[in-house]
This record gives structure tokens, sequence and C-alpha cells, in this order.
């Protein structure tokens, strides 16, 4: 007998063979003719008698024997295994996979789900969820999800349940139960996304007549196309089906907007390079969204926060974030302790407006709400300059809670980073406890404020938000409200594949796995919008995370895991871009920045291949006059023709 590991090889091999060759079969399906795609899916009936491409979530990480692949019965099962998750004590459980390489295109995925009498299951995708009543532990329950795939081209699949007591008197005590089995994927339609495929984007490699390919634009500003494009066709309809999209003759200057665009020729001769045509500058930051925990510990004989962190508590905040170094952190609840929280940091970072504290004398001459909204913006001196702050009131907000004792809403600033890279950013607080409705109106006055503002300008919300996309409605009430911005959530974009959760869906807070951001949601977001328009500031994050040194021990160096306020610091990198000067002038081969005889003369110069090694004498991206990937007298022609119309 051969050894598993070769055993498991010799399968991975050949499956990713059937798997070439059966992306091809689904390039035919339509609604009439659906093609089974449930090979896309690692362990979809768990018959290989394990978890193996499955998270399970929540689970006690001491083990247990009921939360893992079992043979037990449930009627609407495929084969002898199925997934049994059950726990004593687990608030919800529940399992996921993430696929990637899906082709775009419309789908169902159906599944068989159980849980006892009475209970909900849910099973997801992509977002959407559907929501089942239990009948009894051996009942399953079919489900069906009809679903798009965008250009992301995954699919994040998960089922669970929230736990419940089915005993009166125990209401205090939690048990989770459901099984999953049998998950199965069928296409209905690929899109012209999933039937593409990338740019080689050189000028040797010759495209295939009649096949799609795709260029992603990192950035909206003109390209320059070169190759032979006569004949060729592009198309910005990705998420389309092919016969329904809308092509436009190719040109060698052509402006996109940040994202994919399509491209087809009728020719077997065709290569095709596409570049910007101004450089693109680059810088970097780190923005942070911290709640500071800065209410006083008490006001006279009253504990109003004993639990915070205090002056002392705060000081070690100050000392923590000095040693971080982050380019600015946009600061919630920022109340009686500003002093001790610019201690460590005074030196090299400066602050927006300090708008009072939460004391006797506040209480008396002005009352309640207190004047203050605890927000501020902190930044390093030697990075970032900022003008214009704001502060904007929020209209809707609730009694309860304690939103009622403060002025919550939102800071705006302008903000300076780098050589003219400007941006709005804006701070915020939204309103805690039950106060959904509340919340999302706020989320709806902030859409408007952007809205009203620089439309010509990327904007950065930072804060915390009080949200989740699991309870508050984000996407209505504030990402779809935009139509010259693109929006994205960074814990959204690059923890969740750029798929959002939804308010049918449990809350995702489980932290048995703090680094597991995908399943981890916290309310303090960072949250940017990049206008539309070509040659704008655009913003593009690098990384997230939320940090787990944030404790006393790590600053005094004890054991002490207590982390130093009630909220973590969350942190994203971001890369800022900005246009340029024009790379090369057409036709401007000796760079004197003029089109002129003495270009003529170093063309030629080109073509006898008097500079023909690096670095070049003359701008030979300037010298392919007519743009087909290679020089020649033909350039020196179209030249002489340019200069006489002049």
């Amino acid at each position: 007998m051969k050894p598993l590991h070769l055993l498991i090889a010799a399968f991975t091999l050949l499956a990713s063979e059937a798997r070439g060759t059966t992306i091809e079969q689904l390039f035919s399906a339509s609604s009439t003719n659906p093609v089974d795609a449930t090979w896309l899916i690692t362990n979809p009936s768990f018959e290989t008698g394990d978890e193996t491409g499955w998270t399970l979530i929540g689970k006690d990480p001491n083990g247990n024997d009921e939360f893992k692949t079992r043979d037990y019965g449930m009627s609407g099962k495929d084969g002898q295994y199925l997934m049994n998750a059950y726990q004593w004590w687990a608030p919800s459980l529940s399992v996921r996979q993430v696929v990637e390489n899906v082709p775009s295109g419309v789908y169902e995925i159906t599944a068989v789900v159980a849980t006892w009498e009475g209970r909900n299951v849910w099973f997801a995708a992509n977002g959407t969820t559907v929501n089942k009543t239990g009948i009894n532990d051996a009942s399953g329950i079919p489900v069906a999800i009809e679903l798009t795939i965008g250009t992301e081209q995954m699919l994040d699949i998960s089922a669970g349940s929230t736990g419940a007591w089915w005993e009166a008197g125990h209401e205090g005590e939690t048990q989770t139960f459901f099984k999953l089995d049998d998950v199965r994927l069928t296409c209905k339609g690929v899109y012209l996304n999933g039937m593409a495929k990338p740019l080689p984007n050189d000028n040797t490699t010759l495209l295939a007549a009649g096949q799609w390919y795709y260029y992603d634009s990192p950035y909206p500003t003109q390209y320059w196309l070169r190759g032979n494009i006569d004949g060729m066709v592009y198309s910005t309809d990705g998420m389309r089906f092919a016969d329904e999209i809308t092509t436009h003759p190719a040109e060698h200057i052509m402006t996109f907007p940040k994202g994919r665009v399509y491209f087809k020729t009728t020719r077997n001769d065709a290569a095709l390079t596409i570049d910007t045509e101004r450089d693109l500058q680059q810088d970097s930051f780190t923005a942070v969204a911290l709640n500071v925990d800065g209410l006083p510990q008490k006001i006279l004989t009253y504990n109003l926060n004993e639990d915070g962190p205090g002056e002392d508590g705060t000081k070690l905040i100050s000392q923590y974030l000095a040693g971080k170094g982050y380019d600015f952190i946009g600061v919630s609840e920022d109340f009686n302790y500003h002093g001790s929280l610019m201690t460590k940091l005074s030196n090299n970072y400066d602050s927006g407006t300090i708008r009072a504290t939460l004391s006797v004398s506040g209480l008396l001459s002005g009352g309640i709400p207190f004047d203050t909204d605890g927000l501020n913006l902190i930044w390093k001196k030697s990075r970032v300059t900022t003008s214009n702050e704001s502060w904007t009131r929020w209209t809707s907000t609730t009694s309860t809670d304690g939103n009622q004792y403060v002025k919550k809403g939102f800071r705006h600033y302008d903000m300076y980073i780098g050589e003219g890279m400007v941006m709005d950013v804006y701070v915020l607080h939204m309103d805690a406890g039950e106060a959904t409705d509340s919340r999302e109106a706020q989320w709806r006055q902030l859409a408007d404020a952007i809205n009203n503002a620089d439309a010509g300008r990327p904007k950065l919300v930072i804060g915390d938000t009080n949200s989740r996309w699991t309870r508050e409605d984000i996407k209505a009430n504030f990402t779809d409200k935009f139509s010259k911005f693109t929006i994205s959530d960074v814990w959204v974009e690059l923890c969740r594949n750029n798929i959002a959760p939804n308010t049918s869906m449990g809350d995702l807070t489980d932290q048995s796995t703090p680094i597991n951001y995908a399943n981890y949601e916290v309310v303090d977001k960072v949250i940017y919008l990049n206008p539309k328009s070509a040659n704008t500031v655009q913003l593009s994050p690098i990384s997230f995370r939320i940090e787990q040194d944030y404790t006393y021990g790590n600053v005094q160096g004890t054991n002490d895991n207590k982390p130093l306020g009630d909220h973590r610091p969350v942190v994203v990198e971001f890369t800022c871009i900005k246009s340029g000067d024009v790379k090369s002038i057409l036709g401007d081969v000796d760079r004197d920045g003029f089109v002129n005889i003495t270009d003529v003369t170093a063309l030629v110069e080109i073509v006898l291949g008097k500079d023909n090694t690096t670095p070049y004498q003359f701008d030979h991206i300037a010298a392919d006059v007519n743009m087909d990937g290679s020089i020649s007298i033909v350039d020196v022609t179209e030249l002489i023709e340019i200069i006489l119309k002049k």
C-alpha cells in the first residue's frame, strides 16, 4: 500500500486536472441548463469523516466530542457522515468555508440542516441568510439560496445556531446544537468576468482571437494602450452574461475608472500593453480607531467608571501609543484625562480641540448633557497637518444607556499627508446600547454630510460606531448612499473577502482565536471612500489588525494581561496614491519637452540601432509614435506627419 501522503498528493493532482476541465464546462450553464459545481467546495458532505475544508467557530478550546463530523442520522443527509455541532455553555456555534476562484456568475447553493424543535438554525452564503425553525434532531430541513458571485470570485458558506435552554427555570444556562450536510452548488450562468483571463500585459504575448481578457485598473486616470488594437473592443460590463454586454472600440489613449476592464480582439497577431499615462506618487500611513475609555472613575461619591483606566491608566495608554508611532488616531471618550493621554505624545503629536470634561462644575454651570463630545484627532507632527476642524451633533439620539449625558456627534478635519495629498477625515462616536434606530439615523446623517462635501477628495471615517453589520443595516443606511464614491469597510474588505455580514446573521463576536478577524467584529471601524473621478487622490488599505498587546503587562513589563481600556486599538495601514506628471510626451523622443525636427533625428538614431543599451539616451516609449509595440520607419513617417500638421 502506498503511503498516505502519496495518495493525498495523487488525489490532489487529479482533482486539479479535473477542475481545469470542469471550469470550462461551467461556461455552458444557463437557467435552463444548470451545471453542477459542487466540486468547487471542499468536503461538501463531510464524507472525509472529519472537518477538512471547514472552520469550526465557537468550539470549546478544551475540546468537545460533539462538535465534529459524526455518522449520526438525519433525514435528507448525503452519505454516512454529517457535521454535528453540540456544546454546553456555548452562546453560538457555527461552521464556515470560504471558496476561492469561483467564476463570477449566478448560482444556487443548497444544504440540509437540523436542530431541536423550536430552535433556530441558519444557513448563509455571501451575506444572504436563511433561518429555519427546527423540527427535531433527526429531521433534516432543506435550505436553498440564489446568489450572484462577483469579481472577487469568492463563495463564503456558513451555518450555525444560537444557544438557549429548553427547560423552564434554567434560563441562565445554554446549550447549542445544529446539524449540516449535503452542501451542493449549481451554476446557472457565468458572467463575462468569470470567463475572462488576466491580460498578459506585455508586448510579446499574442492574444487569442475571441478570448476575453481583463485588466485591473489600480487608479482612475488616463491609460496608454500600446499594440495592434485594430479589431479590438473593450467593455466594463463584467457582471453580465457575454451576450448582454456593451462593447466599444479600443483606443490608444483611454480613461479607465478604478476596477476591471475587459478586452477582446478578432486578430491572431495582436499583443496589448496597458500603462498609466501619468506617474503615480505613493505614500503610506497608519490610521487608528481607539476609544480611550476616558470617563471619570467617579464624580463625588458616584462610581461612574470605576473599572476604567483613570488618570494613571491613561498615562500608560499614552506610553503605549508613543511606542507604536501611529501616524494619526481617531479618539473617542477622550473626556477627563486628555492631559494624561498626551503626556508621552505631546513632543511628537498634536491634537484637536478639547471640549470640556464631565465634572461637578460642568454639571452646575451647564447641566446635562455635558458640553463635550469626547472626540479628538491626534496626529504625528512630522507626517500630518490638519485644518478646518468642525463638530456636528447627531440630530437623532436616544435618552437611554447613558447617551443623554454627553453631546455625541462627529468631527471633520482636512488632513494633509505627503506631497499634495489631502483627504477628509471624520471622527465619530455613535449612540450605545439598544439604540439601533438612532444609530441607523446617525449613519444616514453622516452619509448626507459626506455627499455634500468635496467629491474630489477621499474620505476616511474612523471611530466607535457602536454598530455591527449583523445588527444595524449599515448597507442600506450608509454604504448604498453614494454615487460619486466607491466605499469600503476595511474589515469587510481585508478580513471577509469583501463580503459583508448582514442583519439576518448572529453577531460575529468569537474571540477564541482573536486574530481570526473574519469572525471577530468590533464596533470600532475604519471606513474609506474614494472619488470615482479620474486623477484624484485614492486610498488603498494594506493591512488590518486589532492590537492584542494593548495590556498593562506589556507597558509595565509584567504578566498582567488586563487591557488598558475596554476597547483595543483598531489599526489600518493605507497606501495613498495620486497622479503626477505625464510619463512621456508621445513623439518627444529627445525629452526636451517639445515635439519637433530634433525628435525625428533622435528617432532615426533608435531605428538605426544606435541607442540600444539602457539607460537609453532617448525616450523609447515616446518613440513608438503609432503605439503598435515596436519602433520602425513607420514611426518616423508618422512623426514627420505630426510635425508638419503642427
